[in-house]
């Protein structure tokens, strides 16, 4: 672990958990009468395209967020919380949580960027006791959800204006942050910052991250 690296950043799905929460959390919504119930066909399909780094992230955070509209933050984190009990808990990789772990006590930044929204994400932030959570930011009217989302969208090229951005504030350069992930959507975030990392590579991110020399790691 390099003293040249002033924050690490990790993706949230397949990197340090076991599960894609936004198609689980769909699980949850159907398992709770809480969306229709097609919701799994609809939610395997953006999957798929994601997979495949053709996600249409506007017509998928249209679908995403339809049960966040018209509830307040209130309402949503007692589902996030219910939906990472049932669904995400069990799921962390133990070395992953080992790993952040050992940041923590060598007294360095750790972060969550993920494309998820932020409140699906917040109880595993909680959870691995990261110091920073950025992701999808859900829009607000009159203290409810309206089912839309702040620009940038959390994912591929969203993640680096994202990352700039902390970058900035914080008075650090992108070549002093440490990324981890695990999708080849993650390509445009690992190209940008000064430390890339796969974890848990998919095929494309592999064979990208053998061609450009990245260091690739497994968490289990």
């Amino acid at each position: 672990m390099s003293d040249e690296i002033m924050f690490y950043w990790f993706d949230m799905d397949h990197t340090l958990i076991n599960n894609d929460c936004d198609v689980s959390w769909k699980e949850y919504v159907v398992k709770h009468s809480l969306g229709p119930a097609d919701s799994m066909k609809k939610a395997d399909e953006f999957f798929e395209q994601y997979n495949r780094g053709t996600l249409d992230h506007e017509a998928f955070l249209k679908f995403q967020l339809l049960e966040f509209a018209g509830q307040t933050e209130s309402t949503m984190q007692t589902h996030s919380r219910a939906h990472f009990e049932e669904f995400v808990r069990d799921k962390v990789y133990a070395d992953a949580k080992n790993y952040i772990a050992q940041l923590r006590a060598e007294g360095k930044k750790t972060g969550i960027l993920t494309a998820t929204n932020t409140i699906l994400a917040q109880p595993l932030a909680e959870y691995m006791e990261v110091d920073f959570l950025l992701g999808t930011t859900l829009e607000q009217r009159n203290g409810v959800y309206t089912g839309g989302y702040l620009p940038p969208f959390g994912g591929g090229k969203g993640k680096v204006e994202i990352i700039t951005g902390f970058a900035e504030h914080a008075g650090v350069m992108l070549a002093d942050i440490a990324y981890f992930g695990d999708s080849i959507n993650d390509r445009f975030i690992l190209e940008a910052v000064g430390h890339p990392f796969a974890v848990n590579p998919s095929p494309a991110l592999d064979a990208l991250a053998e061609q450009r020399g990245w260091t690739k790691i497994k968490f289990a």
